[in-house]
Parts: C-alpha cells; structure tokens; sequence
C-alpha cells in the first residue's frame, strides 16, 4: 500500500468519524425535542389558554372590564401572560436551553445583523399590506388588538412595554412556531409556515371579528398573515426560537417606542 493510499485511508476514517459524531449531535438534540414533546398534556394546555383567551377578548368581556378601570384589563392579561410563561417554562425547558445555547454560540454581530434584517423585512411586509389597506378600503381604522394593548400604555407605560415587548413576543413565539410549527412540520415545513401563519393572523384579527366591514377585516388580517408567514419562514431557515423571539421582540419595541412618542406629544400639545 503506497503512501497516498494510507493517507486517502487516513481521510476517510476522519470524515467518518466527524460524521458519526454530527449525527450524535443532531440525535442528541432530537431527543431533546422528543421529550419535550412528551409534556403533552402542558403544551396542549397552553393552546387551550391561549385560544381560549384570544375567544375571551373577542366577546368583548376584557374590553368591558377595561373600561370600568383599566387596570383590570392589564392585570388579567399579565396573569394570562405568566401563566403561560410558567407552563411553557416547565414543558419545554430543555429545548429552551438548548436553542440558546446555539444561539449564544453564534458571534452577537450576526445575531444582531439577522434582527436588523428581520426587522427590515417585517417593516416592507407591513407596508405593502398598508398600501393594498388604503388602496381598497375607503375607511381606515386600526385593528381591535392593536387598539386595546395601546390603551395600557397611556396608565401602565412600563407594564405595557414589558408584556408587550417582553412576554408577548416569548409566548407567541413559543406557541406558533415552538409548538405548532414543529407540529405541523410533519405535513412538511412549507405547511408549517402557511398553517401557522394563517393561524397567528387569525388569532390576532378574532376582537375584530364582526366590528368591522369584511374588506377592512381581510387587509388588516393580510398584515398579521404576512407576518406570520416571514416568521415561519425565519424559524425554518435558523432553527432557533429564539431568533425569532428577538426579531419579534424588537419589532414591538419599535411599536412601543412609537406608541410612547405619540403619548408624548399629545401630552406636549395640551
């Protein structure tokens, strides 16, 4: 055997080696999911509460208890919130723990290169649906959700920020694309993005249902789908929950600070 053969040998054992241990990587990183997953009863309860809550606001029950004093209505969604936080916390720590650390591992100017892109690109989405909304719909008002977070913000300003840069972003996240997502991923990933796309746009859109003519209700929902879409797609393109915990995150950042200056300045005016 001449030396180029014992060095090919050589090279072929090392690759197959390095094979061997991605793939016990990539196991051990199944199995983490795979027992995750077997928390099912708490992960299907987080759904249930999360529907469930999302029917409530919809009947119009939060935003009753919201004008009798305002701070009943962020008290209940805090509770709501947390409750989740907790369930979520229990149920898939392992895979929380895990994605961070892949996360972490990853040099912090990529992460944040990869939220300054996701942020630009959820910013064109929204104003391509803004144009198609002042395109066809004569009358322009803002979505019931968006509307009834923005209330807080006016008494609660620090509470607000936190659940709705914070915990909003970290239990939708976790629901749509930690939960459903990996779900339905089984159809296939480009289902996954649809279905859970078409779910957090309608799920967004529920306290608009019926307050609003169908026109008006199809091109905010389009807003909330195309969001949903974008970040289907940037969980199946990284992997990492918490990648899209962050765009998201700072997506309502923006939001907030926005709802804030305007606060800010109407108060200047008086």
């Amino acid at each position: 055997m001449g030396l180029k053969s014992v060095q090919r040998t050589i090279k072929d054992v090392c690759i197959n080696l390095a094979k061997n241990e991605e793939y016990k990587e990539m196991k051990k990183e199944n199995n983490y999911i795979s027992t995750d997953m077997n928390h099912k009863k708490l992960i299907v309860g987080v759904v249930i509460i999360h529907v469930c809550f999302m029917l409530i606001g919809a009947s119009g029950i939060i935003s009753t208890l919201k004008e009798k004093n305002i701070f009943y209505g962020l008290l209940i969604n805090m509770i709501y919130q947390l409750t989740l936080i907790i369930m979520i916390g229990v149920a898939m720590k392992q895979y929380l723990i895990t994605s961070f650390k892949k996360f972490k591992a990853d040099r912090i100017s990529v992460n944040i290169k990869r939220v300054l892109a996701g942020v630009g690109i959820a910013f064109l989405l929204s104003c391509i649906a803004g144009i198609i909304e002042m395109t066809v719909c004569s009358n322009i008002s803002v979505p019931a959700n968006q509307s009834n977070v923005s209330g807080y913000f006016v008494d609660y300003p620090i509470l607000a920020v936190i659940m709705s840069v914070i915990m909003g972003p970290f239990t939708e996240e976790l629901i749509y694309r930690g939960i459903l997502f990996r779900f339905f991923s089984k159809y296939g990933e480009l289902c996954a993005v649809l279905v859970t796309g078409f779910l957090f746009g309608t799920m967004h859109m529920l306290s608009s249902f019926g307050n609003t003519n169908i026109l008006l209700f199809l091109c905010q929902w389009l807003d909330y789908f195309l969001s949903g879409i974008f970040l289907g797609f940037i969980y199946k393109k990284y992997k990492n929950i918490w990648t899209n915990i962050s765009i998201h995150g700072t997506w309502n950042l923006i939001g907030a600070v926005m709802i804030l200056t305007k606060i800010m300045l109407s108060l200047i005016h008086i």
